[in-house]
């Protein structure tokens, strides 16, 4: 994404001189005025820089930014203030309102400096942003693919039916390490929990027995199909074919998404059964908890 500069003043000519002096060096966008410069957050931003002069008749600078702050507070906010505003400008920067003021007139040296410390700053906290997302990306993640242990004080309710995690881990067993013709397929349901929470969990059981039935129709009659969490399935493959050619024909079992209906009130709600899935071998790993690992790793490579 192009990193935008928003310059505010409401004279005209101080713009456009922005305007020459530094749209070699950045990306530049004007507004003349408080007003005309939210309208111009509102429609065209992000903007990772936003500088303001302190004088204006309708708002002043100081005014402008503690509305930007609240509108776009990833936005760096700069003050261009004279003299006789100093203690105006050093307040707001003490109260967290602008990151940094700048003297008029002010050189372009010193602008451009000012400017590539503002970028600086918006990328450390869009960088921080990325990780806090990450994090919680992954902790997801974890809650997603993850079975409690048999025993445990809140055992996963299994839908009726289905064989559970700790059937999955015993029929695994066998082949860690050594059965180059065993695989795993990892289904997500996607849109499970979204069902459960609006419709129940008798709806949700319904849906997941749905979603059983049609992948159960594109298998061999020896794969096994385990509820290995709240909302995700565990298929295990036996096949005689190269890797690549299962990941096909696991890819053709989702091509269509079957559908199922919910009845409650005497209205009937058709709903598409939403599915996301990876492909493992087994011999590559000794461990269910390695195998579940790699499956995390995948899936947060592509985050």
């Amino acid at each position: 994404m192009i990193e935008k500069i928003l310059f505010v003043d409401d004279e005209a000519p101080v713009l456009d001189g922005y305007q020459r002096l530094l749209h070699r060096d950045f990306t530049v966008n004007t507004a003349a005025g408080g007003y005309e410069g939210l309208a111009a957050i509102q429609a065209n931003g992000p903007y990772a820089v936003v500088i303001s002069d302190m004088r204006m008749p309708e708002m002043s600078g100081v005014e402008f930014l503690a509305q930007v702050r609240q509108k776009a507070p990833d936005s760096v906010r700069m003050l261009l203030t004279g003299y006789a505003d100093l203690y105006a400008a050093i307040e707001a920067v003490n109260r967290g309102s602008i990151f940094r003021f700048l003297t008029k007139p002010c050189e372009k040296a010193t602008l451009v400096d000012a400017i590539q410390s503002g970028l600086a700053q918006y990328r450390a906290s869009a960088a921080q942003r990325e990780l806090a997302r990450r994090a919680q990306v992954i902790e997801q993640i974890r809650s997603d693919w993850d079975a409690p242990e048999a025993g445990e004080a809140a055992p996963l309710k299994v839908t009726p039916g289905l064989p559970g995690p700790f059937q999955a881990r015993s029929c695994l067993q066998e082949h860690f390490g050594t059965d180059r013709q065993c695989y795993v397929l990892m289904v997500k349901l996607t849109m499970l929990r979204t069902v459960e929470e609006r419709y129940g969990e008798k709806a949700a059981a319904g849906y997941m027995m749905t979603a059983v039935q049609s992948l159960a129709e594109g298998l061999d009659p020896e794969d096994q199909i385990f509820q290995w969490s709240s909302d995700a399935l565990m298929v295990v493959l036996r096949r005689h074919i190269s890797f690549a050619a299962v990941r096909m024909e696991a890819s053709r079992l989702f091509m269509n998404s079957p559908q199922h209906v919910i009845e409650q009130g005497g209205r009937k709600t058709v709903l598409a059964v939403a599915t996301s899935f990876d492909l493992l071998p087994v011999a590559q790993f000794s461990t269910v908890d390695e195998l579940m690992g790699a499956f995390k790793a995948k899936l947060l490579a592509a985050i």
